[in-house]
């Protein structure tokens, strides 16, 4: 049984991009008269064949806060990508019902039941059928090998109320994985892995050889949003070419996942993470799933980063914080940077971080003799995109926090040594004040150049860090 915990409705762009407030409240079809939020509820998920052709989604809705949720007991469909049988209308949504839609009140620990079905086979020669990528609301699934194909009109139950005895009664399994990460909590927008290691004598089924396994990655934000992602890892044996900057894993000392951080999921506090694993057939009548701890990992707004600001130009600077100073040869250096507009001189416009990352600041590594060469250092571990939309005005006295890495950068150096990491923010200058459509005023010109350095040492692999 795979467990997730309530999120938002479904649009297409939620494959990598993280759920909108709006979608977190419409997701759980709570009304106006309600007094508990997406948060207050934990889901359980099942996944089931049968009776018949029919495959389904069980959802179990808990209440999880200290005191009673009302719940509104109309069924609200889910979001399906692909809706339909290409040159077809979308599949139609049948909403079932026990009796005139009431509200429920739901005490601490009490749940409902809620379940999506369709039939897998046509019913007629000429019917074509479509097989799900992802499906949405209350939870986003995306686990395409987990689906099966749709044939029919799709069937919505009502809420019900389920005994005490029901889901919450089982006994917790032994995790079959451990679930790590090399550090206790992170910053927004700064990329980590997770790392998982099988344990001795579980359910954890060791892939077959030259065979990548599949993982599913359940993920729960602090606003409620949930999502369970199928993962391959990052660099395993199977799995073809190692993705830059992570050791081939294997069965035995373990293997990495892509946590989603920067691309499926946001916010500050505390998110928790759950790896899983299909353990018989998806042909099962009720699907199985091996699973790892619940990691609870939190995570922090850099903008409270206290800084070591730079040299101020012209009313501008720069900072750059480092977790530590020393740093195993191979290991990436998380950059934490920031720039600020702290009184220049009209309205200072630069390249959009959340747009147009790549384009903000600049970054270098020197050693002794001047910049590291390219055949001195790590190749770039990851591909910086943006959308050129062109300078943006920057906000007086705010701190615009950027994460970044020089692993990602390309400017990690691979031999050990002492490097100097050196940031520069060059913005533009306006005299104009910004107009509401955004546009670029004529008068840009060039403000300054505002640096910050680091000084990093870099060890072989078999120093320890410190010594």
């Amino acid at each position: 049984m795979i467990l997730a915990r309530v999120v938002s409705a479904l649009m297409f762009a939620l494959l990598f991009l993280p759920l909108s407030s709006s979608a977190r409240q419409s997701g759980m079809n709570l009304t106006g008269s309600t007094n508990c939020n997406t948060p207050d509820f934990d889901t359980t998920v099942a996944l089931v064949n049968g009776p018949g052709d029919y495959y389904g989604i069980v959802l179990y809705n808990r209440n999880i806060s200290d005191h009673p949720c009302i719940f509104d007991r109309a069924g609200t469909g889910p979001g399906i990508v692909p809706d339909r049988v290409e040159g077809h209308p979308p599949f139609g949504i049948r909403y079932q019902s026990n009796g005139p839609n009431r509200i429920i009140t739901l005490p601490p620990g009490d749940q409902v039941q809620q379940t999506f079905r369709w039939h897998t086979q046509p019913p007629a020669p000429d019917v074509e059928c479509s097989k799900p990528k992802l499906i949405g609301n209350p939870v986003l699934l995306v686990t395409p090998s987990l689906f099966k194909q749709i044939c029919s009109e799709i069937e919505v139950s009502s809420y019900s109320v389920v005994p005490s005895s029901g889901t919450d009664d089982k006994p917790e399994e032994s995790p079959a994985f451990e679930l790590t990460t090399h550090l206790s909590g992170h910053y927004m927008g700064e990329y980590f892995a997770l790392h998982v290691a099988p344990l001795p004598g579980s359910d954890a089924s060791p892939p077959t050889p030259d065979v990548c396994p599949t993982f599913y990655l359940r993920e729960r934000s602090p606003n409620g949003d949930t999502r369970i992602d199928e993962l391959h890892p990052l660099a395993f044996q199977g799995c073809g070419p190692a993705v830059l900057g992570h050791d081939m894993g294997d069965w035995i000392s373990g293997f990495e996942l892509d946590s989603g951080a920067k691309s499926r999921w946001e916010g500050a506090g505390q998110h928790a993470f759950q790896v899983l694993q299909l353990v018989g057939s998806a042909d099962d009548v009720q699907l199985h799933f091996a699973s790892s701890n619940i990691l609870h990992i939190p995570v922090s707004d850099p903008a409270a980063i206290p800084r070591k600001w730079g040299p101020k130009a012209k009313g501008i600077a720069t900072d750059i914080t480092l977790d530590k100073d020393t740093f195993v040869l191979g290991e990436d250096v998380p950059l934490h940077i920031a720039v600020e507009d702290f009184d220049a001189e009209g309205t200072v416009y630069a390249w959009d971080p959340l747009w147009d990352p790549c384009m903000v600041i600049g970054i270098e590594v020197w050693n002794a003799h001047g910049p590291v060469q390219a055949d001195e250092r790590f190749p770039n571990w990851s591909i910086c995109t943006g959308h050129g939309f062109g300078p943006r005005p920057y906000a007086k006295s705010k701190v615009i926090p950027l994460e970044r890495s020089l692993g990602a950068e390309g400017w990690l150096p691979n031999h050990p040594g002492t490097y100097t990491i050196i940031v520069s923010w060059g913005p533009c200058i306006s005299t104009r004040k910004p107009v509401e459509d955004g546009s670029i005023p004529p008068d840009l010109k060039p403000l300054a150049l505002a640096r910050a350095t680091a000084t990093i040492h870099i060890v072989p692999k078999s120093s320890r860090e410190g010594e």
